[in-house]
C-alpha cells in the first residue's frame, strides 16, 4: 500500500513541508514541498527604471535584503560601466557583513541549536539554556544596530545605490559601534565555544557537489563568476545557461542542477570548503581547539561553517570600524550605454545569489531572472534525505531526521518562490 506522510517544516523562514512516500512500510520517495504562494518579483520590476530596482528586490528577503540590493546594484554597474569608489564599496561590504552576522547567529542559535541539543522547540531552549539564548541575542542586536548605522535602517536598508552609497554615517555613531563590539566578540566567543563543543554535531560524510562565488582573493563574498568543488569556473554571464532548471508539480519553487543532472550545494559549507585557507588566524585557532579546522563533508557540520564565518566577519567589521573616516559621497552617477545583459553574483548568507536584467534604451527593465540560494539547494535537500532514508522502514524518527536535514540548509522559502514563468 502506498502512503504519503506529511510534516510541516518548522524553525525555517516561510511555509513548506517534507513528504515521505512509502510503499509497504518502506520509504521510496522524498518531496520538499514549497507551498508558499509565488510573489512575481520579476514582473514587479518590469518597466521600472534601473535605479528603482535595488530597493524593490530588497523586499524579496526579510533576512538578507542587503544581499539582493547589492547584487542588483552590481548587475547594473557591470552593464552600464559605473565605477564604485573604493570607500563606498567598503561601506557597502560592511553593511553586507553586518547582515551576515545577524542571519548566521539567528540560524545557529534559534533555528538549529534545538536540534543539536535534542530539544523540540525554541521555548524549551530558552527555558533550559537561557544564558546561550541571551548571548546570541546580544550579537544579533548589535548586528541589527550596525545595519541601521551603516545602511540607513536595519531592515530593507536605504543607503545602498547603483554607483555606491547615499551617505557616510558620522564618526560618532561608528565609534559607538566599535566601543560595543569588544563585548559582542566576547559574547560570541562564549556562544561559539558552547556550540563547537557539542558532541552531537554529526561527523557523517555526505558526498555532495558544491558551488561558491569565485572571488579575486581572500574569503570571497563577491566575484565575477562561480567555482565548483572540482575547480570548474563558470563566468557570471554563462551561469544561467550552465545550470539546468527543473520544475516539479508539487512545489512553487524551481530547482537547479549541474549539467550532469547532479544536485549541488550552495551556502556556508560550500564557501568554507572553497576558502578554508583564507580564514584568519584567530578563526583557525578557534576551530583547531575543537578539531574542526578541516574540510567539512556533512551538511550537519554547516553550523561549524557558520560559526567560522561569523567570527571572520566580526573581525573584518572590527577592522572596518577602526579604520573608518567620514567622507563625502562622490557626485551623481552617470551611466554609460547599456553593454549587454546586467548580471552579477553575490554570496548571500545562504549561498550564491544570481541576478540578470535586460534594459531597454531608456534604462528600464525589459526582463529579469533572479536565482536564489534556497531554490538551488532544494534538489540537494531531496537527494540527501533520499540517500539517508530510501529503502528504510518508516517510523516517527524518519520525518524528524528529514526535517533536521532541511533545517541545516537554513532555507529561506519566501525567497525561493518569488518567480513564476508564464507561457506565451
Amino acid at each position: 500500500m502506498r502512503e504519503l506522510l506529511h510534516s510541516v517544516l518548522t524553525r525555517v523562514e516561510g511555509e513548506g513541508e517534507v513528504v515521505l512516500k512509502t510503499e509497504d512500510g518502506r520509504i521510496v520517495g522524498v518531496e520538499v514541498r514549497i507551498s508558499e504562494a509565488p510573489r512575481f518579483f520579476e514582473y514587479l520590476v518590469r518597466g521600472r527604471l534601473y535605479t528603482e530596482v535595488p530597493d524593490l528586490v530588497s523586499r524579496i528577503c526579510g533576512l538578507c535584503g542587503v544581499s539582493y540590493v547589492i547584487t542588483a546594484c552590481r548587475a547594473f554597474e557591470s552593464c552600464l560601466g559605473v565605477e564604485v569608489p573604493e570607500d563606498e564599496d567598503r561601506l557597502r561590504m560592511a553593511v553586507l557583513a553586518a547582515e551576515r552576522v545577524k542571519s548566521h547567529v539567528i540560524h545557529v542559535a534559534y533555528l538549529n541549536l534545538p536540534d543539536l541539543i535534542g530539544l523540540g522547540s525554541l521555548s524549551e531552549l530558552f527555558e533550559s539554556y537561557a544564558h546561550v539564548f541571551q548571548k546570541a541575542s546580544k550579537v544579533v542586536l548589535w548586528a541589527r544596530r550596525a545595519m541601521g548605522v551603516l545602511g540607513g535602517r536595519f531592515h530593507n536598508v536605504v543607503n545602498v545605490r547603483v554607483g555606491g552609497v547615499y551617505s557616510f554615517p558620522s564618526v560618532e555613531r561608528v565609534k559607538a559601534l566599535r566601543r560595543d563590539l569588544d563585548e559582542v566578540l566576547r559574547e560570541f566567543l562564549d556562544l561559539a565555544t558552547f556550540i563547537l563543543g557539542l558532541k552531537s554535531i554529526s561527523e557523517e560524510v555526505h558526498r555532495l557537489r558544491y558551488m561558491a562565488v569565485a572571488g579575486s582573493g581572500g574569503y570571497s563574498w563577491v566575484g565575477d563568476g562561480v567555482v565548483l568543488d572540482d575547480g570548474t569556473y563558470i563566468e557570471v554571464g554563462s551561469f544561467e545557461n550552465y545550470v539546468l532548471t527543473e520544475q516539479v508539480s508539487y512545489s512553487n519553487a524551481l530547482r537547479y542542477r549541474l549539467p550532469t543532472g547532479e544536485p549541488y550545494l550552495v551556502g556556508p559549507l560550500a564557501r568554507f570548503n572553497t576558502y578554508l585557507r583564507y580564514l584568519r588566524e584567530e578563526v583557525r585557532e578557534l576551530l583547531e581547539g575543537f578539531g574542526w579546522y578541516r574540510s567539512l563533508r556533512g551538511v550537519q557540520q554547516s553550523v561549524v561553517a557558520r560559526i567560522a564565518e561569523t567570527y571572520q566577519t566580526l573581525l573584518e567589521l572590527r577592522d572596518f570600524l577602526e579604520d573608518y573616516r567620514e567622507r563625502t559621497v562622490e557626485g551623481t552617477v552617470r551611466p554609460g550605454r547599456v553593454r549587454g545583459p546586467c548580471v552579477a553574483v553575490t554570496e548571500a548568507p545562504r549561498g550564491v545569489l544570481y541576478h540578470r536584467y535586460l534594459l531597454d534604451g531608456n534604462l528600464r527593465v525589459r526582463s529579469s531572472n533572479i536565482i536564489t540560494p534556497t531554490a538551488q539547494n532544494l534538489a540537494c535537500m531531496e537527494y540527501l534525505i533520499g540517500s539517508k532514508l530510501y529503502g528504510s522502514s518508516f517510523d516517527g524518527r524518519a520525518l524528524e531526521l528529514a526535517k533536521n536535514l532541511v533545517r541545516c540548509f537554513d532555507p529561506c522559502i519566501s525567497c525561493s518562490v518569488h518567480v513564476a514563468r508564464l507561457g506565451t
